[in-house]
C-alpha cells in the first residue's frame, strides 16, 4: 500500500467515482449489482461485490506495511469473504446496473465475463484514479482499468498505456490491453503475484542496470537551469525556510558534465513491484516513466521513499552514502562514484519542485532536511550565497 502524503486535499463521494466511471445509477435495469463500499481516510477506498470469490483474490494481494493497519485488513478481508463486512459500522451498500458496469468488459475486449468490478479509489493527490479489477464468472481477474479522477490522473492513465506499448518486449512491465483518451483511461492485463517486503533486492538492482538507455544525454548544468526555473516562484519561502541551501544545492550542479539517459520508471517502491512465478519481478504503475530520464534516479526514490514513508533506513541520505548498493550500481552503470551527491541532489529538487507545487508541506520539510544531509556530507567545495 503506497502511503497517502496528500491528506489535505479533496475527498471523493460515491458520485464521483460512479460518474468517472460513466455508470448512472438511476438508469431502469432488470439486473442489479450489489456491491459493499469500504471507507479510507478520505472518502470511499475500496468497492467490491457483496457476493464474489474473485473480490478476495484482489483484497488479498493489497495488504498494508504497518502492523496495525495488516490486523484491521486482515479482520475486514475475512468479513468481505464471508459477506459480513456490513457487521462494519462504516461499511455502507450500493446497487449498481449490471449493464453499465458490462460496457468496460467491451471496451476492453473481454468477451463472455460477469462483468463484475472490484474498485480501489486512489489517494488524494494530483493524478488521482481508479484502479478498476474486472472480473470474469470465475471470479478471476481479467484485467486491470485505470480512470483518471482529475486531469492529471487523466494523463498519467493514458501515458502509462503509451509507456506500456512501447515496453512490449519487455518481461518486466505489465501487458497493454487497451486505451480511451477520450476517457483519460486505460486497460492491461493483471500481474498475479506476490507484493515483496520493503527491503532492498539485488535482483533490482540488476532490473535497474539493464533499462534501456535513451542514446541521449542531459548535462548537469542544464538540469541545474532547469531545477533552479521550476523552483523560482518558491525562492522566498524555501529561503526564509532554508538560508542559502537551494543556492548552494544548485551550485554543486555547476559541472559542465554530459550524463547517459536512460528509460526510468519514476515510481520505483516495494508497493509497484510484484514477484511472479514466470516472469520473475514485474513493475507496475508506470505513469511517471520517462525514455530519457537520469540514472540513479529510481534507487534514489526506493530508498528516500522507504525511509519517510515506512520509517525504514532510518539514517535517509547517510545511509544512502553508505550504501554498497549505490556503488555497486555507479560500477556496473560506468558512472563516477563521486557524483552520488549530485544525483541525490537532482533527485530531490525534482521531490522539492513537486512538493511545492502540490503544497505539500509534510513531504517538503523531509526533502529539505535530506538535501542539508547531503549538502553536510559533501567533500567537495561548495560555494556560500554572497
Amino acid at each position: 500500500m503506497k502511503p497517502d502524503p496528500s491528506r489535505h486535499l479533496k475527498s471523493l463521494s460515491i458520485p464521483d467515482i460512479l460518474h468517472a466511471l460513466e455508470i448512472n445509477c438511476d438508469a431502469v435495469s432488470e439486473e442489479l449489482d450489489h456491491y459493499f463500499v469500504v471507507p479510507g481516510n478520505s472518502g470511499p477506498r475500496w468497492i467490491v461485490p457483496a457476493a464474489s470469490h474473485g473480490a478476495a483474490s484482489v483484497l488479498d494481494s493489497w495488504r498494508p506495511y504497518s502492523l496495525m493497519g495488516q490486523v484491521k485488513w486482515i479482520a475486514l478481508r475475512m468479513a468481505i469473504r464471508t459477506g459480513k463486512a456490513r457487521l462494519f459500522p462504516s461499511v455502507s451498500s450500493l446497487t449498481i446496473p449490471h449493464a453499465s458496469s458490462r460496457r468496460w468488459f467491451e471496451r476492453c475486449g473481454i468477451a463472455a465475463q460477469a462483468g463484475q468490478m472490484v474498485i480501489m479509489v486512489g489517494n488524494p493527490s494530483p493524478d488521482r484514479k481508479l484502479t478498476v479489477f474486472l472480473l470474469d464468472a470465475a471470479g478471476h481477474i481479467a484485467a486491470v482499468l485505470k480512470v483518471g479522477l482529475t486531469p492529471g490522473g487523466r494523463l498519467s492513465a493514458v501515458h502509462e498505456a503509451d509507456v506500456l506499448r512501447e515496453l512490449e518486449r519487455f518481461r518486466w512491465a505489465p501487458d497493454f490491453m487497451a486505451a480511451f483518451p477520450d476517457l483519460g483511461a486505460a486497460s492491461q492485463k493483471y500481474v498475479h503475484g506476490t507484493q515483496p517486503d520493503s527491503e532492498f533486492r539485488q535482483e533490482y538492482l540488476h532490473l535497474l542496470c539493464n533499462m534501456p538507455l535513451s542514446g541521449s544525454s542531459l548535462n548537469l548544468i542544464a538540469v541545474a537551469h532547469a531545477a533552479d526555473s521550476r523552483l523560482r516562484p518558491f525562492a522566498d519561502e524555501l529561503q526564509r525556510i532554508a538560508p542559502d541551501l537551494i543556492h548552494r544545492c544548485l551550485s554543486c550542479l555547476d559541472v559542465d558534465k554530459d550524463i547517459p539517459t536512460m528509460l526510468v520508471h519514476g515510481d520505483f517502491v516495494p508497493w509497484n513491484i510484484r514477484k511472479t512465478s514466470d516472469c520473475g519481478y514485474v513493475l507496475l504503475d508506470w505513469e511517471w516513466a520517462d525514455f530519457a530520464g537520469l540514472p540513479m534516479r529510481d534507487l534514489l526514490h526506493f530508498h528516500f521513499s522507504v525511509n519517510r514513508f515506512l520509517g525504514k533506513m532510518s539514517g535517509g541520505y547517510a545511509a544512502i552514502r553508505e550504501s554498497s548498493v549505490c556503488n555497486e550500481y555507479l560500477t556496473r552503470m560506468d558512472l563516477d562514484k563521486g557524483l552520488l551527491p549530485q544525483f541525490a541532489i537532482m533527485y530531490l529538487l525534482e521531490q522539492l519542485a513537486s512538493q511545492s507545487e502540490h503544497r505539500d508541506t509534510e513531504g517538503g520539510s523531509y526533502t529539505l532536511n535530506q538535501l542539508k544531509a547531503v549538502i553536510g556530507s559533501y567533500r567537495g567545495q561548495l560555494p556560500h550565497a554572497s
